[in-house]
């Protein structure tokens, strides 16, 4: 068993023994979090919010990150066509898709980064953290859950951030000038 495999294994054991109805119920409401159906309409709120001043092509890439990300998990699904865990009885519903990458992991970045990105420097610090912070939780609901490994979750959070990155690199060369 190589390395990325063992930490998946241990992970997953840890995030079984944390096992606890009220956890249980915290964490299936809380992954719907990173849901394409409610990211999706809190994208293009976001996108209309920041429209004056970003200006229509931001806010369209704002509107239609979320569908980019879930069509590239979608493909890459299918290119690795990895198994889910089953290694502890899961809490939810298995999803019939791939494991790899994790979706929810991968929309929910890119939609917490670009929300850092389009909105003014100044107003980052009260939005960061609070974003951060639901980007870890989300990740740890699909690894609790047992519907995702813990590399998939990981792999799905780079996934969000590179595609993020290449849809508002113009605006990131901008404020780095």
């Amino acid at each position: 068993m190589g390395a990325l495999s063992h930490l998946d294994h241990t992970l997953l054991g840890s995030a079984a023994a944390w096992r606890a109805p009220w956890l249980d119920h915290f964490f299936l409401a809380l992954t719907w979090l990173g849901s394409l159906w409610l990211l999706l309409p809190a994208s293009v709120l976001a996108g209309s919010l920041a429209y004056p001043r970003v200006g229509r092509p931001t806010a369209l890439l704002m509107a239609i990150l979320p569908v980019a990300i879930a069509a590239v998990c979608s493909l890459l699904k299918q290119l690795f066509d990895r198994e889910r865990p089953a290694l502890h009885e899961a809490v939810a519903a298995i999803p019939a898709d791939a494991a790899f990458p994790s979706a929810h992991s991968a929309q929910v970045m890119a939609v917490a980064l670009a929300l850092t990105i389009i909105f003014p420097v100044t107003d980052n610090y009260r939005i960061a953290l609070p974003l951060a912070l639901l980007v870890l939780l989300v990740g740890c609901s699909r690894v609790y859950l047992q519907v995702h490994w813990p590399s998939d979750v990981i792999a799905g959070w780079l996934v969000g951030m590179v595609i993020t990155f290449l849809f508002f690199y113009p605006i990131l060369k901008e404020r780095l000038a």
